[in-house]
């Protein structure tokens, strides 16, 4: 089961486990708190440190939910790593701030809580029960240890109380309920007729004398991208991969299982009793000696848990909280549990969560894997280990090669690599790896330009490239010639919207003459409807020309319009009837929804204010 174990964590299925684990502390930055190391502060919070590190994991987190969300869309070389480590800073900044205003109001969450919600996670079971082998293993992966995702989930306790207790404390008025009501339910009756926006398409000519006038008039705007033609060699790590001896498996088997962690551990369950704000002490030690009695008098330890036990997420369960090696819960209860024989209970355990009576149902023994079970990824390991030496070698023997060489045809032979040629590039960047931002920069950089080389560039620690400028193409005018396609379709565009305009006035006139909708919606040939007493979102009045609609003004009715929509299509509209909405006319679930969308609105604009204040308030000094 333990190799089972090692083996998911090689997986995709428990990197996503994984990536949901730290997702949650995502929302509040609390990894500020669990790394040590250099100084390698990049801000100071109110005397609290933000490091580089930090930053460069949440803006990491971003770019895997970003690829997470585009699936195969996904293109590295459209995000702008700087942009993205700026967002990411200052989202730790604001979670920083409300991690120190939780602290200062004294919100706590208790070790047996802490401890409990660790036993909860799915991603620490095995067959629904925890595992402390795979805990400990997971967070390892995740790049916590056990005191610091304690501690991380400690921050996100008492920021969620926090914003919890701060949400709930806004509400929507009777006042502000009635004006909802009042805009939300009002309804609109109102005749449309609908204009294609290709009506006037092929209608248009455009002149030569037009194109040059447009061309003389946006002369900046057709100017070409500066572009360079490039030959490149690559390294990579993946093309020194070489077989691994059986001998150097051996020993690293050796070494990994010497060194590999196999504990003991004990499954616990608990009886937990709180005292109540209320209740006095000798109630209180009452409640305790019911529960040890009831024990003693041979009553199931599991019943009197699910009878007696304040524990709600564990009293269900029997008590059960699953395994631990000695570092899960805290210190009293885990001093307990070590002198505990299986099925034997505990005295009073009192730790700053209440009073514990503890049993140990079960014990167990971790067994280091066989060398066949660990064979596949000692050898991955090592093999990959040994490539990347392999490629650092190769990579200072290309900088040697390209210091004194004429073109990349001489160090390629050498290093029995490919010389490949680009297609022009601008600096919007090419495909693969001629889209990784260092190479654009110094595709561009004057290094290249004026002398033709660039230094060895890395890419990633597994890829590494070198550069020859083939040919510079400086950014240059474009005559009219090559941009005339270009300034028809613009300038066919405008005439047809323009002439499409025209006609919704001259409909509008006819309108005000008094023809009817319908009337001039049949001699024109366009489709035509009527929607009675429609309110905002109904389906019976066209999505794209809503705002237009209910921005008319509710008196000189009827209102007459004629609006273009952002996919080129028109309506000629008249709004002949207006009625105010009614809090009582409205549906109960429709009002209800109002007032949950206004909620959400008050909600946000709290948490933005305060975080606004929160900040005005703070010493805060960025480095970079």
């Amino acid at each position: 089961m333990l190799q089972d174990i090692r083996n998911s964590t090689q997986g995709p299925v428990f990197k996503v486990i994984v990536g949901l684990i730290v997702l949650s502390f995502a929302l509040f930055g609390v990894e500020s708190i669990l790394l040590g190391g250099s100084d390698d502060s990049v801000a100071l919070v109110n005397g609290d440190k933000i490091r580089a590190v930090e930053v460069q994991q949440a803006a990491n987190r971003q770019k895997q939910q970003i690829a997470s969300m585009l699936g195969e869309n996904f293109d590295p070389s459209l995000i702008d790593d700087a942009q993205l480590s700026a967002r990411a800073l200052e989202g730790l900044v604001g979670n920083k701030l409300q991690q120190q205003w939780a602290e200062s109001l004294g919100l706590t969450a208790s070790d047996v809580q802490l401890g409990a919600q660790v036993a909860a996670i799915p991603a620490f079971q095995i067959d629904g029960k925890f595992s402390a082998e795979l805990y400990k293993q997971s967070l390892a992966a995740a790049g916590f240890t056990p005191l610091t995702f304690r501690e991380a989930l400690r921050v996100d306790e008492i920021v969620k109380q926090l914003n919890g207790g701060l949400l709930a404390s806004e509400f929507v008025t009777a006042a502000e309920a009635q004006a909802l009501a009042r805009v939300n339910g009002e309804t609109r009756s109102v005749r449309y007729a609908k204009v294609a926006g290709d009506r006037f398409q092929n209608t248009v000519e455009i002149t030569q004398s037009q194109i040059q006038a447009y061309y003389d008039s946006n002369a900046t705007q057709f100017v070409s991208e500066e572009a360079v033609v490039l030959d490149y060699i690559m390294l990579r790590a993946d093309d020194f991969v070489e077989p691994v001896a059986e001998a150097d498996l051996r020993a690293a088997y050796e070494q990994e299982i010497s060194s590999y962690a196999y504990q003991n551990e004990a499954r616990v369950s608990h009886i937990l009793l709180i005292q109540g704000d209320d209740e006095t002490d000798e109630a209180y030690a009452q409640r305790i000696q019911s529960a040890q009695a009831a024990l003693t008098d041979g009553e199931a330890f599991s019943v009197v848990a699910e009878r007696l036990s304040d524990d709600i997420g564990s009293s269900s369960d029997g008590g059960d909280l699953g395994y631990t090696a000695g570092d899960v819960f805290p210190a009293e209860m885990e001093e307990a549990i070590e002198g505990l024989e299986i099925n034997q209970v505990s005295g009073p355990v009192l730790t700053d969560a209440g009073t514990h009576l503890i049993t140990v149902t079960d014990r167990r023994s971790s067994e280091p894997p066989s060398f066949v079970e660990m064979r596949s990824e000692l050898e991955a390991n090592l093999s990959q280990a040994d490539a990347q030496r392999r490629l650092v070698s190769q990579v200072e023997a290309l900088k040697d090669l390209t210091y004194t060489a004429t073109d990349l045809r001489e160090p390629a032979q050498t290093l029995g690599l490919e010389v490949i040629r680009s297609a022009p590039i601008t600096r919007r960047g090419g495909n693969g790896v001629l889209g990784d931002d260092r190479v654009i920069t110094a595709a561009f950089s004057d290094l290249v330009i004026e002398e033709g080389w660039s230094e060895v560039i890395e890419v990633s620690e597994n890829e590494f490239v070198a550069l020859k400028l083939v040919e510079h193409q400086p950014s240059a005018p474009q005559s009219v010639d090559q941009v005339s396609d270009r300034i028809v379709s613009v300038l066919t565009a405008q005439a047809e919207e323009e002439a499409l305009r025209a006609f919704g006035n001259e409909l509008l006139d006819q309108l005000a003459d008094g023809r009817t909708v319908e009337e001039v919606a049949q001699e024109q040939n366009l489709e035509w409807q009527v929607a009675l007493q429609s309110r905002r979102g109904s389906a019976d009045i066209p999505r794209e020309w809503q705002a237009n609609i209910f921005a008319e003004s509710s008196t000189g009715l009827p209102r007459r319009n004629f609006a273009v929509g952002d996919n080129g299509d028109a309506l000629l509209y008249e709004v002949f009837a207006v009625q105010a909405g009614d809090e009582q006319a409205l549906p109960e679930n429709l009002f209800a929804a109002m007032k949950s969308r206004q909620l959400r609105g008050l909600q946000t604009a709290l948490q933005r204010g305060l975080s606004e204040t929160l900040r005005d308030n703070a010493d805060i000094e960025i480095y970079q």
